[in-house]
């Protein structure tokens, strides 16, 4: 339950004047996916259309000695079967996140190609290495049963510290297992380490978990051979940006692949951006038998070998501090198993830049990282993309040097905030925190805090009463940070050569706008095109709602679809808490623009000046007169009198990115360093309960005071943080894609992963405050990726202060934090 009820408003009264925008106003998707009517990928089925199974190897890392497929070729259902020699005759490889890797001094770069198809070697259990296609799935399952490969196993590594080592080296070509690293340094952390009163340090692990989207991965191509062209209908996301993944794979220019993404998608938060690999094998499948082919992850394979995981890392830390609290700097150093290939999302190792000290102001700081590959599925990206586990990390070191100073936690943090003062606040890594009031909303959740000491979970009674039956309850507030908005021209710092960033100009920055339509239908109601694909955020009813304020119209009068890859530009895509803001600057764009049109249109059919017109409510009048053209009228009016494909009441705009034109992120974008130009905040505070019997721990009820700016719709920001914390009590408590050491999965079905539910989400008590952003145009913020960003630290540094008076050595010092982690820690201590 939350404490904030949004506001709904009835969207089929008269406008009236009042604004939607800041109102609960009900998804317009919600109808369609309550009542089954949504369409998804898996209910997309061509007519003539076959089916695809792929064989996957059960080995973590062998040599392919050879295929046999002559009994499933002989089958009588059988349409085709590929094999890696068969893709490598026509197609192309996959892209990585690298590309080349540098291998030598002499600086000779060397090749890590991935085929849509395992050759010679097999990398990770679940790795696909033969396509079947038959006339349905059943038949091509049996199939793929009778395809024979023989292996000769191989040394594992599937540990990304011992992957280091290279003792086990994944890909010969490049020599290594670590294919990327970076030191960043930002002021003196030297003098700050070496000046300080105390220095303190510690270890944090964080486990592989991931989004386990409702709706599997899926892909129906269709190749024309008279066009020489491929429809792709799938549940990928960014379909305009990472499509290159497929046309390049393919060996076809953009606009021969088309892309579609349905409306309705069954999840991702990230987990379907690297699913480019069943684009490619269906589309080379339907090029093959010139019919449409599809393909669908049954969930075993989506969670063994689907390429969905996420953020795998070890973490060393450092925090420098004085005597008085002061926090002088951070020393940050982790270990990133990306598994068997670094995929597109490689940059989530250095996403954690844009919030690099949280809500703290520290000035010096050391940040470094190993990429690394072992023999585990691929990484991808997941919400949060990498700053769950730095924040969580950071917040871990936060505890350990307040108790090295025998200071109270949140005393120490409160002495380091960021003051709403120092607003915008630059960084040591030159992103900037737009607007906000740390310290009150610290203050706030103290309150809260204190009615539950009254009387509540915390009073001081029912504490003692539990401790007696060997139950520790706690709660530590903290303040942390949510980036918001992300640009595109620092993704590709890791292909870029650094050298060259020291002499870039502003000029040579490129950011990816967000490219909206509308146009005014003949009946005068308004049909809008997105060209950013959605994963649940309620984009058609952001759009209808804001455009509806804009135009003076209702909601319901506004219609909101998709563009596909080819009819739409370019764009970043719905990820990186975005696009709240870029959608509100893209909406206000696109309606001054058809309100422009509109009122020309209506002085040219009057013979006068457009200062002699006005537009409100629908309908544009004529100063001084009683003439008025509807919107309707307007649209019959332009089909009249101007050409098709030039038509004033067909308008689009592209919102370019808040940070392009400010001064305050020259150097951030010239440095090809992480910009996001709003920083969301959340101040938490989660009462837990750890058994010390069982080591199992229970979140009572989970406080939290939030702030994105402007909340354009109160309801969608609310589905958003229950949503994130959510995943975030998962992430802490319960998830986690563990391995054997011999690269064997654990948890290949939702009985060994484990999912969060109605049984251990607590009650959610939810408060909302505002401090619009000076950055955007509606002064909206990112809110999607904050409660998996936020709580599993939250959680973490809870439960250690649950159990404090045992002394334990951090106990919350792993993610997930598990009842035999933390009874290890309880014996460790004697306790």
């Amino acid at each position: 339950m939350s404490t904030s009820h949004p506001t709904e408003v009835d969207t089929e009264s008269e406008s009236d004047g009042e604004s939607f925008t800041g109102q609960g106003l009900p998804r317009v998707e919600d109808h369609r996916i309550l009542t089954g009517k949504a369409e998804y990928i898996h209910d997309i089925t061509p007519e003539n259309c076959l089916h695809m199974a792929l064989v996957r190897s059960m080995h973590a890392h062998a040599e392919i000695t050879s295929i046999d497929t002559a009994a499933a070729e002989d089958h009588p259902a059988c349409e085709l079967v590929l094999t890696a020699e068969d893709v490598k005759a026509e197609y192309n490889p996959m892209p990585t996140g690298v590309g080349s890797i540098a291998t030598d001094e002499a600086g000779e770069p060397a090749d890590l190609p991935e085929w849509a198809l395992a050759d010679e070697k097999v990398r990770f259990v679940g790795e696909p290495v033969v396509a079947v296609v038959a006339s349905d799935r059943y038949a091509a399952e049996d199939i793929a049963d009778l395809v024979d490969v023989t292996y000769e196993p191989m040394d594992t590594v599937a540990d990304g510290m011992a992957a280091r080592e290279d003792e086990v080296v994944l890909h010969e070509s490049v020599g290594t297992n670590v294919v990327d690293n970076e030191h960043l340094e930002f002021g003196d952390p030297d003098a700050a380490f070496e000046d300080a009163d105390h220095v303190v340090e510690g270890e944090y692990t964080w486990g592989r978990i991931s989004g386990v989207p409702l709706e599997t991965a899926g892909a129906v191509a269709t190749y024309d051979a008279e066009s020489d062209s491929f429809d792709i209908d799938c549940n990928i996301q960014l379909h305009t940006l990472v499509d290159n993944m497929i046309y390049e794979t393919l060996g076809y220019e953009a606009d021969d692949v088309r892309v579609n993404v349905p409306a309705d998608v069954g999840g991702s938060y990230g987990t379907k951006i690297g699913i480019h690999r069943y684009c490619c094998l269906t589309s080379m499948a339907s090029q093959q038998l010139e019919r449409p082919v599809k393909f669908e992850e049954d969930r075993v394979e989506n969670l063994q070998g689907g390429d969905m995981h996420s953020s795998d890392r070890e973490y060393q830390m450092r925090m420098a501090v004085d005597d008085d609290g002061t926090m002088r700097g951070l020393d940050i150093w982790f270990v990133d198993d990306f598994g068997a290939y670094p995929r597109y999302p490689i940059n989530q190792v250095l996403k954690p830049l844009s919030v690099l000290t949280n809500s703290y102001e520290i000035d010096d700081v050391s940040y470094e990282y190993d990429l690394v590959l072992t023999n585990k599925t691929s990484q991808t990206a997941y919400r949060g993309f990498g700053v769950d586990p730095h924040i969580y990390a950071l917040e871990m070191i936060v505890d350990e040097a307040a108790r090295t100073l025998d200071m109270d936690p949140t005393e120490f943090r409160r002495r380091n905030l960021i003051r709403p003062e120092q607003m915008p606040y630059t960084l040591p890594s030159k992103n900037l925190y737009d607007s906000g009031d740390y310290p009150a909303t610290l203050d706030r959740i103290e309150e809260i805090i204190e009615d539950e000491r009254d009387g509540g979970l915390l009073d001081p009674d029912v504490v003692a009463a539990k401790r007696e039956e060997g139950k520790y309850r706690g709660v530590q507030p903290s303040v942390i940070i949510e980036p918001g908005a992300s640009g595109s021209d620092w993704t590709d710092r890791q292909r870029t050569d650094t050298d060259t960033l020291a002499d870039r100009s502003r000029d040579e920055v490129e950011e990816l706008p967000e490219h909206l339509r509308a146009e005014i239908r003949a009946d005068g109601s308004i049909q809008a095109f997105l060209a950013t694909d959605s994963s649940g955020q309620g984009h058609q009813t952001l759009v209808s709602q804001l455009l509806a304020d804009e135009l003076e119209i209702l909601p319901s009068d506004i219609d909101v679809g998709y563009l596909d890859s080819v009819d739409a530009p370019t764009e970043y895509g719905s990820a990186a808490s975005r696009m709240a803001v870029m959608l509100s600057g893209a909406t206000v764009g696109v309606a001054e623009r058809l309100l422009a049109n509109i009122e020309d249109l209506a002085a040219d059919h009057w013979g006068v000046s457009t200062d002699d017109v006005t537009y409100h409510d629908g309908t544009v009048e004529r100063l001084g007169d009683d003439d008025s053209l509807s919107l309707a009228e307007i649209a019959e009016l332009d089909a009249e009198t101007t050409a098709a494909g030039e038509r004033r009441t067909r308008v689009s705009y592209n919102y370019d990115h808040p940070a392009t034109d400010l001064e305050e992120f020259d150097e951030a974008l010239t440095q090809k360093l992480p910009v996001y130009p709003t920083a969301a905040f959340g101040a938490n505070a989660p009462i837990v309960e750890v058994d010390v019997n069982t080591g199992q721990v229970d979140i009572l009820k989970f406080h939290t005071v939030r702030d994105c700016g402007t909340m354009l719709n109160p309801m969608i920001v609310e589905g958003q943080a229950h949503g994130g914390i959510a995943q975030g009590i998962g992430a802490a408590l319960l998830e986690e894609f563990g391995y054997e050491d011999d690269g064997q999965p654990q948890a290949i079905t939702l009985f060994d992963y484990l999912l969060p539910s109605i049984e251990n989400v607590p009650e959610i008590e939810m408060e909302h405050t505002e401090t619009p952003s000076p950055f955007t145009a509606t002064g909206a913020k990112g809110v999607g990726e904050g409660g998996m960003i936020d709580a599993p630290a939250s959680i973490a540094t809870s439960i250690n202060a649950a159990l404090e008076p045992l002394s334990v050595d951090e106990p919350a010092s792993r993610i997930p934090v598990v009842p035999d982690h933390l009874r290890r820690q309880l014996r460790e201590s004697d306790q």
